[in-house]
């Protein structure tokens, strides 16, 4: 499938997982707020992954100039 390979494709999906990731984090903020802590301790494992999966995604791509 070519539109997986594709440059764009993979730069939503960044996109994407940072800014679900920026959402749990969100969350753990009102959850600590709300003390909340087992709630805030998941919602931060959950924003760290997905952040960090957004970050990893983009890194390890960086030789890859594939424009579809």
């Amino acid at each position: 499938m070519k539109v997986i390979k594709h440059k764009l494709f993979h730069m939503f999906i960044r996109w994407g997982l940072a800014g679900h990731g920026v959402l749990h984090l969100t969350e753990t903020a009102m959850n600590i707020y709300e003390k909340a802590w087992y709630s805030a301790g998941i919602s931060a494992f959950a924003g760290f992954l997905m952040i960090a999966g957004a970050t990893i995604d983009m890194t390890h791509h960086g030789g890859d100039d594939e424009s579809g």
